[in-house]
């Protein structure tokens, strides 16, 4: 009997020895094996892109389609939003918006200009404002040069409820016996006054006009040249070279059929030397086209967009990254969002579509400009 509780008392404390040596507990000699997991990596957050516009990233020159005016724009917020014949218009989100007109023949029988400042005063009248009350007349002037009339004043608004929360309004008009041309841009704010006002007075017209002597601001210096970055048909480049193949310092281009970033020229090579001979551009893209007089030359055409392509901005947009301003031609990829030729993946996230972020959060600023601002004409 002694045995047999002898023995189940051994049982007992061997079984409760290995136990504890399992825990480790008892002074056991052999170190206890831990297994860890290997944590799964927690993909890090997607930094989230600040909205902030390089206002002054690129030049703003903008010469019209028909390539008979030009305006120097304050910054690069302003966007075009029509380019229509006789009629330009540009507008910021924070700072205003400007309108130009032209007119002829009836259009100037039928026009009222401010010939005087009584006249300003009744035409701002007409739009339900009391003088004195709500606005008053600022710095009115009546020039002449070349026989043609240039009127100049602004309107300050002193109740910005009645005038859609505008402060002021910059009129400035070019008239003669046969035409005119009349410039008004409504400001925001204060602090926009003196550039949009520097914006106005830049105002060049460049075509066959009888105009043309008395409008020749600033503008008519950098339209066609590397100044004038923002032109509607890409006959400036932002490299400075201009449609003409002459770059904005007089020195002959490599090629006139250069791109607006030197990426291909005619003959399939880069400005910089980029170019392949099978008509790989400085972006990596490539089509074998040929060329416009039909020999084949390797190189990209217009990035192979036809004219109605170039020119509808619901088929190609350009874009410039506002960090430096280098431009950027995307297309819609069919599901919403838009890509350039690389893949990238673009999207517009603001209620003015002017503010542009690709994937990895650059962000970008669309002027409404369709691809013909980015590629040049082959000559």
């Amino acid at each position: 009997m002694k045995n047999k509780k002898f023995i189940a008392l051994l049982a007992m404390t061997v079984a409760l020895s290995g136990v504890m040596t399992a825990c480790s507990f008892g002074g056991g000699k052999e170190d206890s094996v831990v297994v860890e997991s290997t944590p799964t990596p927690t993909p890090a957050k997607k930094a989230t892109a600040t909205q902030t516009v390089a206002a002054d990233a690129q030049n703003t020159t903008y010469t019209s389609k028909d390539k008979s005016v030009a305006i120097k724009l304050p910054d690069a917020t302003w966007a075009n939003k029509s380019d229509e014949t006789d009629m330009l218009s540009f507008e910021s989100p924070d700072q205003g918006k400007i309108l130009i007109l032209h007119g002829s023949g009836a259009d100037l029988e039928s026009a009222v200009i401010p010939n005087s400042q009584d006249m300003a005063v009744s035409m701002t009248q007409a739009e339900n404002m009391v003088n004195g009350t709500d606005f008053e007349i600022q710095d009115y002037k009546s020039d002449q040069k070349d026989g043609i009339n240039i009127y100049s004043y602004t309107v300050k608004y002193k109740d910005t409820t009645k005038s859609d929360g505008y402060v002021y309004a910059i009129n400035k008009y070019f008239v003669n016996d046969s035409e005119y041309y009349s410039i008004v841009a409504s400001v925001k704010t204060e602090d926009a006054l003196k550039k949009v006002q520097e914006s106005v007075d830049s105002f060049a017209i460049l075509g066959d006009s009888t105009l043309k002597s008395a409008a020749s601001g600033s503008a008519a210096k950098t339209a066609g040249t590397g100044d004038a970055a923002a032109s509607s048909d890409g006959s400036a480049s932002s490299d400075g070279t201009a449609a003409d193949g002459t770059s904005s310092d007089g020195t002959a281009a490599s090629d006139a059929s250069t791109s607006s970033d030197g990426s291909a020229a005619a003959d399939g090579s880069s400005t910089d030397g980029s170019g392949t001979a099978d008509g790989t551009t400085s972006d990596g893209s490539s089509d074998g086209s040929t060329s416009s007089d039909g020999s084949s030359s390797g190189a990209i055409v217009n990035g192979g967009f036809t004219d109605e392509q170039l020119s509808n901005t619901d088929e190609t947009r350009t874009i410039y990254r506002n960090s430096d301003g280098k431009p950027r031609v995307i297309v819609p990829d069919g599901n919403g969002a838009w890509m350039d030729n690389e893949g990238n993946r673009f999207t517009f996230s603001s209620q003015y579509d002017c503010d542009v972020y690709e994937e990895d959060g650059t962000s970008f600023y669309w002027h409404g400009e369709a691809a013909d601002v980015y590629y040049m004409p082959v000559q």
